[in-house]
């Protein structure tokens, strides 16, 4: 009699299986070493993926979806073989071995070195790709300022005017050396700068009041330690930390095992523990909830009686940083017509193939809409492709390195698009990690693709940005990080509730964001992920430090959105393909200044004078479907 675990695939699946599925079940389960329970629950989360908002039944289990979920096993063996191997000092080459020091960019196929000749079919079936058979492309998911209505019969002869707010030289660095003693240096130097910021504060709160707290009188001066014994209420400032000594879990805190690790000068570095007390107060004297993430710079008002635990009874908030502002000359010469900006997150072809379909229907979108900036975030070339771990499937002949990929695919739609638009502007801002296959900088912060225009073909109007990427178009502050920030923050955040009617943020993308704002950074988080390679020394390329972004840019793999938070439109335009399946992108349309509350009258204002771009305002986006 066969025994429970042996019959379990044909119990989930039914007796009348078909012998051929069936014998593919059998082979999976010997090749990956998985249980038949095992097998049916990827099965059906594979099933769940592809069907999205549909029912799972229009998904049936076939020979297909069982060779597609087969390369997703040998993709994912693939990318863990290639973690050892790089971990081991070497670079894996895609589809065999690769003598260590050879770049990924460098990966090469099988194959003459002659020009790539591109096939007019794909090795998988496009019948069975829910991207081609899709029924909903161009549907609109989710729009912010939907009663904003653009006038696009009147747009600029003229370029988009485009302002870079970062220094690539700095992005120019040697990866894999870094220095112990630089990386504390900058850890410590940033919680020196928020003690200050909140100095400054508490300095100003004295000046203005009659009666002024005498705990702010003495912060103002100088801040405490929190280890010290101090039976009177005190102010400290630091940063969060884990108790945990485990590398997979010194990126969790919970109410137990967080930490206040203090800077040299404030407190010779040490690290206390504390209790959130059941009173929480904050801004305002009102109960608040507190969101905690290992990195986060916090001050805090409590005492330590015992010297061991610093006992919190009020959160101090950080003044926020200003909003962006431009002279009125400036605004008039860059803000007196629509900006139409189309934003889109790769992998930019499905898992079926490389032959970029829906980059080519992203494109003729930009066509259409005749956008002025179009903002592409990597993956480009995806390292994890299933096609590049198994070059014999690429439907290219004679292709012989990624960047021959790249030319051939992605080069070639954009030369497309500045044909078609004489004066679009296209950038391209690369995703830190081993994704990114043309690139050689693998660390954040991440410099652009170097000499793209002489090994990838980039035509004269699409530049490559750094990541992270501060830039202006139009006057509107545009920051870009791409990398899975706010799911980083959602694995990591503790949030302590302390009743409920206690201020809280509920939607966890809006706090991810507020989080960033307050934080002052695009990446907070420390210790980063494993799978983020950081280099600590240069985190100062990620901070905001002079104003607000009007957009900020937040591409993850969690849900697409658009949203208003604390005056800046952030926006995560998902993925524009998932597996198999279709993904949206964001057009981003600013009304000219004069439409809007923002317009100034021309008599008596000072040419000089500057006035708040107040962009959350005149800014719609719609998310759209692929």
């Amino acid at each position: 009699m066969p025994s429970i675990e042996e019959s379990t695939m044909a119990v989930h699946l039914g007796d009348n299986i078909d012998p051929e599925i069936e014998s593919m079940c059998e082979s999976l389960q010997k090749s990956y070493a998985l249980s038949p329970s095992d097998l049916f629950y990827k099965i059906e989360s594979y099933r769940l993926e592809l069907a999205g908002k549909c029912d799972i039944s229009t998904v049936p289990v076939t020979k297909q979806l069982l060779d597609d979920l087969r390369q997703e096993f040998q993709a994912q063996l693939e990318r863990k073989q290639m973690k050892q191997r790089s971990a081991n000092g070497g670079t894996a080459q895609i589809g065999s071995s690769l003598a260590p020091g050879v770049t990924p960019a460098k990966r090469r196929f099988a194959g003459s070195a002659a020009t790539p000749t591109p096939l007019k079919s794909s090795p998988f079936s496009d019948k069975n790709s829910t991207f081609a058979t899709r029924t909903d492309a161009g549907k609109v998911l989710e729009t912010l300022n939907g009663e904003i209505e653009i006038d696009r019969l009147h747009t600029s002869p003229e370029k988009a005017k485009i302002t870079a707010f970062m220094d690539i030289k700095k992005y120019q660095y040697r990866t894999m050396r870094q220095v112990l003693l630089e990386a504390s240096e900058y850890l410590d130097e940033r919680i020196e700068r928020f003690a200050e910021l909140i100095q400054e504060q508490l300095a100003d709160e004295v000046r203005k009041s009659d009666k002024p707290d005498a705990v702010l009188v003495t912060a103002a001066e100088n801040l405490s330690n929190p280890a010290a014994i101090t039976h009177e209420d005190v102010i400290v400032v630091g940063r969060i930390v884990s108790d945990s000594v485990h590398a997979a879990d010194s990126s969790k805190v919970n109410e137990t095992s967080v930490l206040l690790e203090t800077s040299r000068r404030l407190g010779s570095g040490a690290r206390v523990p504390f209790k959130l007390s059941l009173e929480l107060q904050g801004e305002g004297k009102q109960q608040v909830s507190l969101s905690l993430f290992p990195g986060q710079i916090v001050a805090l008002r409590g005492c330590n009686p015992s010297g061991s635990m610093f006992i919190v009874r009020e959160v101090l908030s950080f003044p926020a940083l200003p909003l962006p502002v431009s002279p009125l000359r400036t605004l008039r010469q860059t803000a007196s017509l629509p900006t139409r900006m189309i934003i889109a997150k790769g992998p930019f072809t499905t898992q079926d193939d490389v032959a970029f379909a829906p980059l080519t229907e992203l494109i003729d979108q930009c066509i259409s809409a005749k956008a002025d900036v179009v903002i592409l975030l990597g993956p480009f070339i995806d390292g994890t492709h299933r096609c590049l771990v198994d070059p014999s499937k690429l439907p290219y002949a004679n292709l012989n390195t990624l960047e021959d990929l790249f030319r051939t695919t992605i080069t070639a739609e954009l030369r497309r698009l500045e044909s078609a638009l004489p004066t679009v502007q296209t950038f391209l801002v690369p995703e830190s990690g081993e994704r990114e296959a043309v690139q050689r900088h693998v660390s954040f912060p991440t410099p652009p693709v170097g000499d793209a225009k002489k090994t990838l073909g980039m035509p004269k109007r699409s530049k490559w940005l750094s990541n992270p990427a501060f830039v202006a178009v139009n006057s509107s502050v545009l920051a870009i990080a791409n990398i899975d920030i706010l799911m980083q923050l959602s694995k990591v955040e503790y949030l302590h509730r302390v009743g409920a009617n206690d201020i809280v943020e509920r939607n966890i993308l809006a706090r991810g964001v507020k989080n960033l704002l307050q934080q002052r950074s695009l990446y907070p988080v420390f210790p980063g992920q494993p799978d983020v390679p950081l280099e600590i020394s240069y985190l100062g390329l990620a901070e905001m430090s002079v104003a607000r972004p009007d957009i900020l840019i937040v591409p993850s793999d969690q849900r697409y959105f658009a949203k208003v938070v604390d005056n800046v439109v952030a926006i995560n335009p998902g993925a524009l393909t998932k597996l198999r399946a279709a993904g949206t992108y964001a057009v981003v349309d600013i009304a000219p200044l004069e439409d809007t509350k923002t317009a100034v009258a021309d008599s008596g204002e000072a040419e000089n004078e500057l006035i708040f771009h107040k962009v959350w305002e005149r800014c719609r986006v719609d998310i759209k479907k692929i």
